[in-house]
């Protein structure tokens, strides 16, 4: 099992996007499970078909509450995802108020007891972590149990120059940063492949090979809450989630041997 966050402290990169299309791409390739922990909930909006018990609000800032509490079936099999709520725009201050040892306690508790779901009755291959832009005491903390976090970018001059700071607060949480993907990539405007050349060649082998790019077929497919390829398998822009879920896991699966080797 791998719990793998994706992460950046700039709004509007695509993030949940990804999430929702990658989640659909991994189911393929075992259970996935989201965990929401972004305050607008698009993507607890997006999956959910029940209202749990508890919320990653509770899960996080009350002690006695199972996480398990908050997962919520989907109408996907091998898809299960814990909500949010607005209260999570809230929850850092009340989190800030618990004693240290309880804040890490609660996030170490996510891991542990996401691996194995006795609500939903299955064990999960594949977590995915929708985190907010806000860099605060919750995001890195879940940063810090997370096992690899991949970055979306936007490909612009801002973008680029912010990578530095990203992938600093990822090393400072200590977990493993598996690489940036560009996303939204305009494939009509020429500075968008000087950008995607100039970053390669900045981040070398952390810089994905998959590229999402500007799409409607990725845009309407939310608007019916349909994923990109439930919308227009046979596009382009649907097979790139596909593409980007089997790179994601590889890189993944290179972490785990190494794990292997250094055990």
């Amino acid at each position: 099992m791998k719990m793998i966050a994706l992460f950046n402290n700039k709004g509007g990169v695509g993030k949940t996007t990804s999430v929702i299309n990658l989640a659909y791409s991994m189911a393929k390739l075992g259970e996935v499970l989201v965990i929401d922990c972004d305050g607008q909930g698009n993507s607890s909006r997006f999956f959910a078909d029940d209202q749990p018990k508890n919320t990653i609000v509770n899960a996080l800032t009350v002690a006695p509450v199972s996480v398990t509490s908050a997962v919520s079936h989907t109408r996907y099999d091998k898809i299960d995802i814990v909500v949010s709520d607005h209260r999570m725009n809230d929850a850092v201050s009340k989190f800030e108020q618990l004693p240290l040892n309880t804040q890490i306690g609660n996030c170490e508790k996510l891991r542990k007891e996401w691996y194995y779901s006795w609500y939903a009755g299955k064990k999960y291959d594949y977590i995915l972590v929708d985190l907010p832009p806000a860099l605060n005491s919750i995001t890195k903390t879940i940063l810090s149990v997370c096992d690899v976090v991949f970055v979306p970018i936007e490909l612009s001059a801002f973008a680029i120059q912010g990578v530095p700071n990203v992938t600093s607060v990822i090393s400072e949480c200590g977990c493993r940063f598996g690489g940036c993907f560009a996303s939204k990539f305009d494939r009509e405007c020429p500075a968008d492949f000087e950008m995607l050349e100039m970053i390669r060649k900045q981040l070398g082998g952390k810089m994905l090979q998959t590229v999402i790019p500007q799409s409607r077929v990725i845009k309407n497919s939310l608007s019916y809450r349909l994923t990109a390829k439930e919308y227009m398998e046979w596009t382009a822009a649907a097979e790139c989630y596909d593409q980007l879920a089997d790179e994601i896991a590889r890189i993944c699966g290179e972490f785990t041997d190494l794990e292997r080797k250094q055990a």
